[in-house]
């Protein structure tokens, strides 16, 4: 359940003007699948009706008992199940329900700062709550059940990060909050409001609120990759995320639904106008938003567990689509990246995937701070023995692989770190990004 910074580079007028070139996409997927860097879906839809269904991996690994994937299995989304969320909040704005003044303490008074926080502060991460989610002791409540009023009662323990208004800082305790007041209203679970809201709406046949994964109505275990094999996942209780991260779905469902909300079938265009329009860090109701070659660019990402998800749209192209996986080591933005191109006949970069061995000795040249005039944070690296780690500052350091000499890669982001330990600078490369230069600190 993590936002993301949406980006892109490669959209063009072209739309679908091009020959798609999908058979070569597909091979693309293979190859990260072969090298054990993806396992999912992907969906593309334009004018409303998918033009293209990618599948790759496993539903479930169980010792020798497999099930390979297909456009039909399904994935916890996460996060996209916030923009399920604002557009029931709209609905309910819609229907005289509530307002975006409405002050949390209508529902909630004894949460700290309830009279000041409105439904807006909630809808754009700007209430100040302190996300749950990275509460020291989300790891031992995750896996056990707790109800509304549990999780109510964990949410006043916590002090606000900053006042109501004051900035951004996502937080899923705000569209948890948000889900809650979608019961009170609706007088129903979340899960019956999103099923009568929006699902049976637009008959999305394989959405629904999950539970406990069941394997046998195709429901796919996620997993990470580690010790070269993919090891299974543990579980979140999905009595926890709620209007934040509880939906189960598949990409062929994600891009009918991004469609129609975007085409009027769920909530009205001034109410999209509003989840749309959106602060100077791309931050909107449910949305995340940015522009290039000025063409706009809507969606959400997602992750729970060991899955990970993505869901886009273009209004400009009519185009929509939704990325699903059950394990991935490699960046999603880099996936979808390449589905477009893919879409528009442009050619497609088999990747590959090398690494090298180097000694400790060898890791300590690379460390250090390297800054750049080009963007506002520098590039920390540290030895961990033979591993170099890096990170922007402020980050967690991130194990970085060898690829080749004074080269390292990220695939996880797609990064390439490329070091001149003669002339103290490296070139940080991101998908098909500019490479951006960086000096190393004396």
């Amino acid at each position: 359940m993590k936002r993301i910074v949406i980006f892109f580079l490669l959209l063009s007028s072209l739309g679908f003007s091009q020959i798609p070139n999908f058979e070569k996409f597909d091979r693309y997927l293979d190859v990260l699948f072969q090298n054990n860097k993806f396992m999912g879906n992907l969906a593309l839809a334009k004018d409303g009706t998918i033009v293209h269904k990618s599948s790759v991996g496993y539903q479930y690994i169980n010792y020798n008992d497999k099930k390979i994937a297909s456009s039909d299995s399904k994935y916890k989304i996460g996060s996209i199940t916030k923009t399920f969320t604002a557009a029931m909040i709209f609905q309910l704005i819609e229907e005289g329900k509530l307002s975006l003044k409405t002050p949390l303490s209508k529902f909630y008074p004894k949460i700290k700062n309830a009279k000041q926080i409105t439904v807006n502060h909630l809808l754009t991460h700007s209430s100040g709550l302190f996300n749950i989610t990275n509460a020291a002791q989300f790891g031992t409540w995750k896996s056990k059940p707790a109800t509304r009023e549990v999780m109510v009662s964990r949410i006043k323990t916590f002090e606000p990060n900053f006042l109501p208004g004051e900035k951004e800082e996502y937080s899923n305790t705000n569209y948890l909050l948000l889900g809650y007041i979608i019961e009170k209203l609706d007088s129903q679970p979340y899960s019956k409001a999103v099923q009568k809201r929006i699902i049976t709406k637009l008959n999305l046949k394989n959405t629904y609120y999950g539970g406990a994964v069941n394997i046998h109505d195709n429901e796919c275990q996620s997993y990470h990759f580690r010790n070269n094999i993919w090891e299974q996942s543990g579980e979140t209780h999905m009595s926890l995320p709620g209007g934040a991260g509880g939906l189960v779905s598949t990409s062929s469902d994600l891009v009918m639904f991004i469609e129609a909300l975007f085409n009027g079938k769920l909530v009205s265009e001034n109410s999209i106008k509003q989840m749309t329009t959106t602060s100077e860090g791309g931050m909107g109701k449910g949305i995340h938003h940015s522009n290039f070659q000025g063409i706009d660019i809507y969606g959400h990402d997602g992750g729970i567990d060991g899955f990970q998800s993505m869901l886009l749209y273009a209004p400009s192209l009519k185009m929509g689509i939704a990325l699903t996986s059950n394990g991935m080591s490699y960046g999603k933005m880099g996936i979808i990246q390449t589905a477009f191109k893919a879409s528009m006949g442009m050619d497609i970069k088999m990747p590959v995937f090398e690494g090298i061995d180097i000694s400790a000795e060898q890791v300590k040249k690379y460390v250090g701070v390297y800054e750049s005039t080009e963007v506002p944070y520098d590039l920390v690296f540290e030895a961990n023995g033979k591993i170099l780690k890096g990170a922007p500052e402020g980050s967690n350091l991130k194990d970085l692989v060898p690829t080749k000499e004074d080269e390292f890669a990220l695939d996880a982001l797609a990064i390439k770190l490329n070091f001149n330990l003669k002339e103290n600078t490296l070139l940080f490369k991101q998908g098909d990004n500019p490479a951006i230069k960086f000096i190393k600190k004396q």
